[in-house]
């Protein structure tokens, strides 16, 4: 038997292959119910008659109108009371408490109240048609109220093209619209098929009927102001907007997010200045446009400019602006800011909640997000989602297996969190059996959880299990993903097949920067370290801007292979001649090149000149230096500054304990173990990876 889901697939396609005439023949049968006044009021429904303060004709728009408010409202339960109460209804009486029930996703009910409606007008009719329209999986039934309509009109004719559209049936809308009388196509037919285009990315078909046009309204002029932003011709978009008649709101709010996306924001907010001038009134969608760039590209004075005006136009209770400004404050590293405003809204939804959990995630604060957590009122997969990703962050990956197991509706995202998270953790064997389970539970792999599969299989280092996991990758017609290539090079790599990861490299028709990085990393871990500096003036050449990620494979490979004077070269030109600041990992790749020389002075002379002071990475490097050339002193001064900047880390007091033990220090030897067990210092047991019958077997020593 076949089920639902296939019913519903073989029907949509059945629909796009029918033509207009069959659909007609089709539909010929369906009959609109009519049902008599005195089948609505039945002698068993006791009716409580409302006081009648009005005259009927006015009480009944009064009525109406309060049907309307609770309907927007969500309210149904009192929207149906008020309607079941009414002394007399007309037809926008029952047009009404249609209209709440389909705006609120009750369709089922909808179609009850356009089956009893005593008398139907074109506006019930549209907004049955408009109820289906809303849902791509009810074609047939939209279709099916638009053909046994008496009397259609331009809205008929403009929410059926915007439902054929909706369910990616472009075909059928463009020939409903040439079937739609001519003078009626404008504004509204003509603007929904306008939407449809825009929708699919066929900009150029919205402005062959945009420029067609014979009347055009503010919305049509909006929608192609957004729709050539979207497609980032701004220049275009500008144009259309500076032509437009009317402008309101929505254009304003367009054309400056049309700037802001592309980060040209003095001509954003000098457009939102110039909106005001002219008395244009902002609206919650502008000033959120106006935050959503702030903390995009780390406007902290313009965004601490719109939460005064937020402030000043009376929004500060505004739940959406509320979620917004949380977000941008989080995102500029301002946790505070954003816990006054959660603290001070008087409506939290559940998207306030995540808001702030998310903020203190992203500020490595798990214990604070957890608290929010535990007490939030409603929690959704997003909720779970981030907790989980915040104990990942903070290597808890024992609490975010368990917290992922109690998560109530996993979806993809979970998913790809736990297994990413488990993979960033090293916890590569335990991040393959979730990737499993995953796939039993049918959920189709995205290209990020691939992609950390990979980077797993690289960790564990396995040729025979890494090979299908490539082979999954180009049956799911993923092979052409940037991510995913990258991390079958890296894979490649690690599992020393370096052939196989070039020839993946080589076959790249448009190369690009993330792949690049992958081949010069995959050079520099085989010591091939002329074939990646070879690779890295080639990319220069090409015209490629390289990265952070591209000068630590450089350094790298520099450093395995002694090339300290290019070692040097390279990291020298890094801030003059690309604009790129070296970063922790780039001075501790040069410590451990000056370190491997033998230079361990000028070592510890580019470590002392680190801006902001050294990280532990930087002295890590210093530690294995000074240790391997049995430099005592340097080992103890490094060794120092790691018991201070990682008390719990058990390496420098390994290091230290065995240089005093070579040098015959036995005192001081036993005294470096007392200070590690004093300070509940636990070493992590050795571990050696062995291969056996294409399996990874683990020895503890």
């Amino acid at each position: 038997m076949m089920n639902p889901m296939s019913k519903l697939a073989a029907r949509t396609t059945m629909l796009k292959k029918l033509t207009f005439k069959s659909l007609r023949q089709r539909f010929h049968y369906y009959v609109p119910l009519q049902f008599a006044v005195s089948d609505c009021f039945s002698s068993t429904c006791q009716l409580q008659r409302l006081p009648e303060t009005r005259k009927p004709g006015n009480s009944r728009a009064f009525f109406n109108s309060q049907i309307t408010q609770r309907g927007r409202q969500g309210n149904l339960d009192e929207a149906r009371r008020i309607f079941d109460n009414m002394p007399f209804r007309d037809v926008i009486s029952w047009t009404a408490m249609l209209t709440a029930y389909a705006d609120n996703g009750d369709i089922r009910k909808a179609r009850e109240v356009f089956e009893q409606m005593p008398k139907r007008n074109a506006a019930s009719w549209n907004a049955m048609i408009s109820a289906y329209a809303r849902n791509p999986n009810l074609l047939y039934e939209a279709y099916a109220v638009f053909a046994a309509m008496p009397c259609k009109n331009s809205v008929s004719y403009g929410a059926i093209i915007t439902s054929f559209a909706r369910g990616g049936m472009l075909l059928q809308a463009e020939e409903i619209y040439l079937r739609m009388p001519a003078n009626w196509r404008d504004p509204i037919g003509s603007n929904a098929l306008i939407s449809a285009y825009l929708r699919s990315g066929e900009i150029e078909k919205a402005d062959r009927v945009f420029r067609g046009m014979v009347y055009r309204d503010v919305f049509t002029w909006s929608l192609m102001v957004d729709g050539y932003c979207k497609c980032g011709r701004i220049l275009e978009a500008r144009g259309t907007f500076e032509a437009m008649p009317v402008k309101n709101v929505v254009s304003w709010t367009s054309i400056i997010r049309g700037y802001l996306d592309i980060g040209n924001l003095k001509e954003g907010f000098g457009l939102f200045s110039l909106m005001r001038m002219e008395n244009v009134s902002a609206n919650s969608t502008t000033l959120s446009v106006l935050l959503d760039a702030c903390s995009v590209f780390g406007g902290i004075r313009e965004g601490t400019q719109v939460h005064g005006m937020v402030i000043a136009m009376g929004f500060e209770q505004d739940t959406f602006l509320g979620n917004t400004m949380i977000a941008m404050y989080s995102r500029i590293d301002c946790i505070d800011a954003a816990r006054k405003i959660f603290d001070a809204m008087s409506k939290k939804n559940v998207v306030s909640w995540n808001s702030i959990i998310t903020a203190y995630v992203e500020q490595d604060n798990t214990e604070e997000a957890y608290a929010f957590f535990a007490v939030m009122p409603e929690k959704d997969v997003v909720s779970w989602t981030s907790m989980v990703v915040g104990f990942c962050k903070r290597g808890l990956t024992e609490e975010s297996i368990s917290l992922f197991e109690l998560t109530p509706e996993k979806d993809e995202i979970g998913w790809t969190a736990i297994v990413s998270g488990l993979v960033r953790n090293g916890e590569n064997e335990i991040a393959c059996q979730w990737f499993g389970k995953m796939m039993r539970e049918g959920i189709k792999p995205n290209p990020v959880v691939l992609s950390s599969i990979l980077s797993s299989m690289a960790g564990l280092a396995v040729l025979k299990k890494a090979t299908p996991y490539h082979v999954y990758v180009v049956k799911l017609g993923l092979d052409s993903d940037i991510f995913i290539l990258s991390s079958l090079i890296s894979m490649y790599s690690k599992c020393g097949n370096l052939s196989q990861a070039y020839q993946i490299f080589s076959t790249i028709t448009a190369s690009n920067l993330v792949c690049i990085n992958s081949m010069i990393s995959a050079y520099a871990q085989h010591g091939l370290a002329w074939e990646a500096l070879d690779l890295f003036k080639w990319m220069l050449e090409g015209g490629y801007k390289p990265n952070e990620v591209t000068f630590l494979g450089v350094l790298t490979a520099c450093s395995r292979a002694g090339l300290v004077q290019e070692g040097n070269h390279y990291f020298k030109c890094m801030r003059p001649v690309f604009g790129i600041d070296p970063g922790p990992d780039h001075y501790a790749c040069m410590v451990d090149m000056l370190g491997r020389a033998g230079l361990l002075h000028e070592a510890l002379e580019l470590v002392n000149s680190i801006p902001n002071g050294p990280q532990s990475s930087a002295w890590g490097a210093m530690l294995g230096a000074s240790g391997a050339h049995s430099n005592l002193d340097l080992a103890q001064l490094a060794a120092q500054q790691l018991f201070e900047l990682e008390p719990n880390k058990s390496a420098p007091y390994a290091v230290l304990s065995k240089l005093y033990a070579t040098a015959g220090l036995k005192e001081d030897e036993e005294s470096v173990r007392m200070r590690m067990h004093s300070k509940g210092v636990m070493k992590n047991p050795g571990c050696s990876w062995i291969t056996r019958d294409g399996n990874a077997l683990s020895a503890h020593a």
